[in-house]
Parts: structure tokens; C-alpha cells; sequence
């Protein structure tokens, strides 16, 4: 059954521009539904640190009963994210083709909204409820990283950021580092005196074409696609290169080890090859597991099962704000919101699922801290 509110509320945010670091008009939205929902909201200084125009919000209603759930999204979106137009038909909504559709993570925000709407309106006690609506997360969870955690109050938190049918809940995912490395090689005419060069380029080649990379184990990936080179010339021996990419796990111990690895393997062939290497390694956040037995996934259980939904309980391939939180000590899972193929022109949302996102977020806010 379509739910109005949720749908012209989703249409709204979706045509709301928003990117990475240029988030203040979406803020400004949110903010004021929060406050119409009688919550207090503050706006911290992320965006500033990070170059941007907004910072994080984080706001809270303070409750009638014990405990404090944390509700998670985050209001950026990749790039193509401006001027998005969407279309739904057959119960689906999608762009026109020409950009992304956002609804990563706009179907986050609005099943939290919903949530938060469906379950103040049945006037019962409620836990404090704290919201925390992210900037940046689409480059590396920049803003939950700013994010002053001693702020939270709350043990447990629900991030509605992932794809999939509603009832799909995300309590694990990998940690990641990243890895580059840009090689001074010796110019050279190409044609005089190629001998006397130190060609980078083909260094750069060697060093991956022997690096170990994709799939490493059931647990483990890497992938270095960006390439670049600072000839723009055939008859000169390049000099320099340099390329970037990607290491993740789901153990961070392996982490570890892969990043060790891929430094001794560039330091060798440098070496070997008589270039000159400056390696960049970055870790941007670490993998978590949410066990059976903690209380998050146990809510997760008991509130699929209270709105009839089939409840599939899986690891995830992307990092997500509940990273940087699990590692904080917030025990966090990610929900999904019925959108499929984020991240590319053909994303789209089944807004079926997307509406029972909305019913889960208020099952799980009314059922926090009742006995199992």
C-alpha cells in the first residue's frame, strides 16, 4: 500500500541537490523536520574541517522511559547528483537516465523521518531517540569520522544505508585502507638516448602486473584502478607515475598484512628498477561483526518479525558510517531500503520495500528495551 507522505517526502529530497561537502541545502530541510518533530538539533563543525559548506546533524528527544537508540543516515550522494529527476513506474521509482537516483541514501533519511513520525504518533513512552544525519560519507565516511562520539548517549545504533529488499540487515562489513604510490623515474630523449632514462611508466607496470590484487581470500580484496603517468610526449622516457587504489577486509588482521605486503613488493621493484618511490597509505576505517547475541541484531530479529518481514542477516562489501561507530564502541547494523544498483544511472528503488523501511524504523523504536 503507498504511503503518501513517505513518497512526496522522497520525491522532495531526492530533487534537494546535494554531493559530497555541498549538503547545506538538504540540511536545512532535515533540520526542520526534526524540529517540527519536537527535537532538540544541532549542526557540528565537520564541514569545516573538511572543506564543505555543513557540518553533521545531531539531534535528540529526550524520552519517557529508560534507554537511547541511535538512528543513522547519511544526506550525501555520489557525484551526477544534481538536477535528478525521477520517474516511478510499475511500483519503481528511477532518474531519467541522466544522473543517479540518490536514493542512497535519501530512502535512509525518510524511512528514519517516518519512523520517528509513525511512532510519536501512538503517544506510548519511548526511549530518548538520537538522530545523527551524516555529510561526506560517499568519500571515505568523512563526516561520521568528524563526528564527536561522546555527544552519543546511546549503546546500540540503526544505520538505514544499504541496498537490498527491507528485512536485509547488514552486521558485518570491511575495513579499508588507502594505497598509492607515485614513482620518480629520469627523463630521457626517447629517440638519442633512451639508455640514459629511468622510465617510470614501465615500472609502475611491472610493480602491478606482479602485485597480488582482486579477489585475495574469501574475506579479502584490492583494487588499484587509477593510473597516471607525467609524460605528454612520445619521445621523452616518462617520468614520473603514479598509481592509487584499495585494500579491504573483513579481518582487519589480514588488512594488515596486505598492506604490509603491497609496501615491501613496491619497495623491491623500485629498488630493483632504480626509481625513486613515495607511497601513500591511509586507513580510513576498520571492519566490524555483529554477533547473534548482542542486542542490536536481536531488536533487528524482533522488529522484522513484528512487521512481517523475512529477516536475512549478511555481511556487506562497502564500509559504512556503523564503522566508524562500532568502532567507537556503538554497536551498529546496517538496514536496508528496498534500492537496487546504487551508485550508477541505473539505480533504482522498489518503493514497496522502501515503505515497510518506514514501518520497521518506528517496530524497532517502540520495541527498544522491551524484554525479548
Amino acid at each position: 500500500m503507498k504511503n503518501e507522505r513517505m513518497y512526496q517526502e522522497l520525491l522532495e529530497l531526492i530533487r534537494t541537490d546535494s554531493v559530497s561537502g555541498q549538503e547545506k541545502a538538504i540540511v536545512g530541510k532535515l533540520a526542520a523536520k526534526l524540529r517540527d518533530l519536537g527535537f532538540t538539533v544541532t549542526m557540528d563543525n565537520a564541514g569545516k574541517a573538511l572543506g564543505g559548506d555543513c557540518g553533521n546533524i545531531f539531534a535528540w528527544r529526550e524520552g519517557e522511559r529508560e534507554g537511547s537508540l541511535l538512528l543513522c543516515s547519511h544526506m550525501d550522494r555520489v557525484g551526477e547528483g544534481f538536477g535528478i529527476v525521477p520517474t516511478e513506474r510499475d511500483g519503481v521509482l528511477r532518474s531519467n537516465g541522466a544522473t543517479i537516483l540518490a536514493a542512497d541514501d535519501v530512502s535512509g533519511l525518510c524511512a528514519i523521518l517516518e519512523g520517528l513520525r509513525q511512532s510519536l504518533s501512538i503517544g506510548q513512552p519511548l526511549p530518548r531517540l538520537e538522530v545523527l544525519f551524516t555529510i561526506s560519507e560517499e568519500v571515505g565516511l568523512l563526516g561520521a569520522k568528524q563526528m564527536d562520539a561522546s555527544q552519543i548517549q546511546s549503546k546500540i545504533g540503526l544505520f538505514f544505508d544499504s541496498s537490498g529488499p527491507t528485512g536485509r540487515i547488514i552486521n558485518a562489513a570491511p575495513g579499508m585502507y588507502f594505497l598509492g604510490a607515485e614513482l620518480i623515474g629520469l627523463s630521457a630523449h626517447a629517440g638519442n638516448e633512451p639508455e640514459k632514462g629511468v622510465d617510470a611508466a614501465k615500472i609502475m607496470c611491472d610493480m602491478l602486473s606482479t602485485l597480488r590484487q582482486g579477489r585475495l581470500d574469501e574475506l579479502t580484496t584490492a583494487n588499484f584502478p587509477m593510473l597516471s603517468t607525467g609524460s605528454h610526449t612520445r619521445n621523452v622516457v616518462c617520468d614520473p607515475a603514479s598509481f592509487k587504489g584499495e585494500a579491504r577486509s573483513q579481518e582487519f588482521r589480514r588488512l594488515e598484512e596486505y598492506v604490509a605486503y603491497f609496501k615491501d613488493h613496491c619497495l623491491r621493484v623500485a629498488a630493483a628498477e632504480g626509481a625513486k618511490i613515495c607511497l601513500e597509505i591511509e586507513e580510513l576505517f576498520r571492519p566490524f561483526h555483529i554477533g547473534e547475541e548482542q542486542e542490536v541484531l536481536r531488536l533487528a530479529r524482533r522488529a522484522c518479525g513484528a512487521v512481517g518481514l523475512a529477516c536475512l542477516v549478511e555481511s556487506g562489501g562497502g564500509g559504512m558510517d556503523a564503522n566508524i561507530f562500532n568502532a567507537q564502541g556503538i554497536s551498529s547494523v546496517g538496514i536496508a531500503t528496498g534500492y537496487y544498483k546504487n551508485h550508477t544511472k541505473e539505480e533504482y528503488l522498489v518503493l514497496e520495500d522502501f515503505y515497510r523501511a518506514g514501518e520497521l524504523a518506528a517496530a524497532m523504536i517502540q520495541l527498544y528495551g522491551e524484554a525479548d
